[in-house]
């Protein structure tokens, strides 16, 4: 060590070391700085290989040749041309040599290719020796010789390692090595030399002298100085577009809607705005750093979970939970791997979900399970009851009533009274029976187990009794009923639709013998149900079979008798069961639809028939609300008339109070329309329903007919009558004539005489009958009208 010291001490020029140093650390940054560049530019990775192997190359042959400027050995000295160039040459080559081995994957490539590099710089130097001219003789000492080779080799190859293990913007610590490598060689090396003069040598003339060396040493040096400079501007404008692109990056991932969150492994590197406000920080450095404090139940990143969203729920900074959606990636996040996590609130679509998913399954309105529900529930029960061997029941539950709350005080009601009637049926009800809404005023109750029917039946009492209580809606005091019918598993039927299908038919029968009932399923139900389904069937035969006939009931004026009209009525006679019902064909058509059909044919056969009638007597037929529901009834009028030739003013047709109560601004705008035909309205069965004088008002009426139920009481009856005097004298006071339906008696007859009624129609005067019954009436041409007496014995 002394001799390295008294040969850099005593035999140089220590400005110039410092140059030589100097520029070998240059030299180092920059070729460090290239290799960098080298590591991470893939295909171009030759080019910036060659580049490092050349600065560091030429970087190691300036500090050589520099220090060998500030070298005195006190003798003439020349360089030789060739050993000079070829001295460079083998340093660029062997170090480009050494840096493509230092770039390799392996962890030994790095301290190999230093190595390599190491060997390159004692090549260089001893070449560059061997160059020198000068009047004496060289001797080496070989063991300062090794060392200078094995300085070099070591702490090129820490160097490299070095490098590899910490990259950085400025590597200063490997090229801080390599300056140390290659000086600590070079000056090693200068001190295993010893020059002996020798007066009979001289220096080639051809030589390179000092000068010239030192114009190329110094070419050499500034284009290594303008290398590293350009380094620094190429270095400074990554930095600025590296910044740039971060910026741009983050402006991008901030205009995002979607949280954006980076995490290394467990923990959280960086969020976006969105994030933030989502989770409701203030800025990034409020985000806990784990990803478990603000993620429950995302665990990682699961094997091929880059293409499928995760849902998790996201901790928020008051601890609050709320649903996300997760979609993870993998990018490159400042040179290093990173996962990046898409964040989605599902909050709301969940909410949404759940309603839907409710909405589904639930009625909307009184919040019950559905039919769908109750359907579902049913059939696996019964497939539990038999399995089990235990009984199961049905009630089918109908509301009687709801129709008039609905008509009086409108829908908002009505539904209020459901919802007061799905709490009642729940608060009678145990936990295990369910309770659903099967649409309209329908409610159904699956009841398992218990002892059936006795189980059943107390059910049904509980409702009927829970119902029957007085509903406070509007604050108006609300009276309704409730029917229910019953079908037992497995005594009434083996499947869960049986037992609808016979829950239905004893419901059909609760309702039919009264309000406020429950019937239980029997077997004759069936038949009772199958006879309906057939006549419904042969109805829709019977007219074209010629089954369906017209009758006609005389309309007569009670002060004169004479006989002012007929009102037309629908007769069938069934070639097997005889004379069916009008009650009961009439409701089948308006249940199946078939009415409308129906009723054009009756209007047309009606009006056909009074064309040939001698006096022109008026035509009263009835329509049935069902019609005012076809689309064009009004055209089907106009068109019968059309038709047949029958005076408009001739015919009169009879709606029912009921007609206009359940729709009146609809009804009353066909009524017009009618009216306009030159038609006749009367309003039938007046007094039956929720009668109000605003009909009146909104519709001029031609005439008013009393139901036959007042006729039928007024004698025994003093409120019947007294409804019967208000209904004349409001007839009156209107200028409409009033009609009495059902006379029957003379008795009837004369209180309706003494009360001003205008006319009458009933059994009294005459049974209806085919028009050839009454064809006195309708075909003497001599006499203007019959007499009410004459026409009461023919009948």
């Amino acid at each position: 060590m002394l001799r390295i010291y008294t040969c850099i001490a005593e035999d140089h020029d220590f400005g110039l070391v410092i140059v030589a140093g100097v520029i070998c650390l240059l030299a180092a940054i920059t070729a460090f700085s290239i290799l960098e560049q080298a590591r991470a530019a893939g295909s171009r990775r030759a080019a910036w290989l060659a580049l490092a192997a050349f600065v560091s190359g030429t970087g190691i042959w300036s500090t050589h040749f520099v220090a060998m400027l500030a070298y005195q050995p006190d003798l003439p000295v020349g360089y030789d041309l060739w050993l000079t160039l070829l001295s460079i040459a083998a340093a660029v080559a062997i170090n480009g040599l050494g840096w493509w081995a230092a770039l390799g994957g392996r962890r030994w490539s790095a301290p190999l290719g230093g190595a390599i590099v190491g060997l390159g710089i004692g090549t260089m130097h001893y070449i560059g020796m061997s160059a020198v001219n000068l009047a004496g003789w060289l001797v080496w000492d070989e063991g300062y010789v090794a060392a200078s080779v094995a300085t070099g080799v070591l702490l090129s190859a820490a160097a490299a390692a070095e490098h590899r293990r910490r990259p950085s913007l400025v590597p200063w610590r490997p090229a801080l090595l390599f300056t140390l490598a290659i000086c600590g060689l070079h000056f090693t090396a200068m001190a295993a030399a010893g020059i002996y003069p020798d007066p009979y040598l001289e220096v080639p003339a051809e030589t390179i002298g000092a000068g010239t060396l030192t114009i190329g040493v110094v070419a050499m040096a500034f284009l290594i100085l303008s290398i590293s400079f350009a380094m620094v501007l190429f270095d400074r404008k990554l930095a600025r577009n590296a910044a740039d692109e971060a910026r741009r990056i983050r402006d991008f991932a901030d205009a995002a809607i979607e949280g954006l969150v980076v995490i290394d492994g467990d923990r959280i590197v960086d969020a976006n705005r969105s994030f933030l406000a989502l989770a409701g920080y203030d800025c990034r450095g409020d985000i806990p750093p784990l990803l478990a404090d603000s993620f429950h139940g995302l665990d990682g990143a699961p094997d091929g979970a880059e293409q499928r969203a995760v849902e998790c729920r996201l901790i928020d900074s008051d601890g609050g939970e709320r649903d996300v959606e997760v979609l993870q990636r993998t990018v490159n996040w400042g040179g290093a791997v990173r996962r990046v996590l898409a964040v989605r609130d599902i909050s709301e679509r969940k909410l949404a979900a759940a309603r839907i998913a409710h909405l589904a399954y639930h009625d909307s309105l009184t919040g019950l399970p559905n039919r769908a529900v109750f359907t579902d529930h049913l059939a696996r029960h019964v497939g539990k009851a038999a399995e089990h061997h235990e009984p199961l029941a049905v009630l089918c539950i109908d509301l009687d009533g709801f129709k008039t709350v609905n008509d009086i005080y409108g829908h908002p009601a009505g539904d209020e009274l459901l919802i007061e009637v799905a709490q009642r049926l729940r608060s009678v009800t145990r936990g295990h029976e369910l309770v659903s809404r099967l649409g309209g005023d329908e409610f159904a109750v699956v009841q398992e187990g218990g002892s059936q029917p006795g189980h059943a039946d107390l059910l049904a009492e509980r409702i009927i009794a829970a119902l029957r209580a007085p509903f406070t809606i509007g604050g108006q005091s609300i009276r309704i009923s409730a029917s229910i019918g019953v079908a037992v598993f497995p005594a009434d039927a083996g499947s869960a639709a049986d037992l609808i299908k016979n829950a239905d038919m004893a419901l059909y029968r609760a309702k039919g013998e009264g309000r406020g009932l429950c019937r239980f399923y029997e077997a004759a139900m069936d038949e009772a149900l199958r006879q309906r389904r057939q006549l419904d069937t042969d109805l829709r035969t019977a007219l074209g079979n010629g089954e369906l006939k017209v009758h006609y009931q005389p309309l007569a004026e009670l002060e004169s008798g004479d006989i002012v009209g007929f009102e037309a009525l629908l007769r069938w006679d069934h070639p097997r069961h005889g004379p069916i019902s009008p009650e009961m064909f009439i409701r089948l058509a308006e249940e199946s639809g078939f009415i409308i059909k129906l009723g054009e044919w009756v209007l047309h056969e009606a009006c056909a028939e009074a064309t040939r009638w001698k006096p022109p007597l008026k035509l009263s037929v009835n329509l049935s609300p069902l019609q005012f529901l076809q689309a064009d009834l009004v055209g089907a009028v106009a068109r019968v008339l059309a038709e047949t030739g029958l005076a408009p003013a001739r015919l009169e047709l009879e709606v029912t109070e009921g007609l206009l109560i359940k729709d009146a601004n609809g009804a009353l705008a066909i009524l017009q329309e009618l009216k306009a035909l030159g038609v006749q309205i009367s309003m039938d069965d007046f007094g039956t329903g929720y009668s109000s004088l605003s009909y009146f008002r909104m519709f001029p009426f031609d005439k008013v007919k009393i139901d036959r139920s007042f006729v039928a009481d007024m004698i025994a009856n003093p409120q019947a009558r007294a409804i019967i005097r208000s209904v004349i004298g409001l007839g009156h006071g209107l200028g409409v004539p009033v009609v009495a339906e059902g006379v029957e008696t003379a008795e009837q007859l004369a209180a309706l005489r003494d009360e001003g009624c205008d006319q009458v129609q009933g059994y009294l005067i005459a049974r209806p009958n085919p028009i050839s019954h009454f064809e006195s009436v309708v075909m003497d041409r001599g006499a203007a009208a019959a007499k009410v007496v004459p026409l009461r014995r023919r009948a």
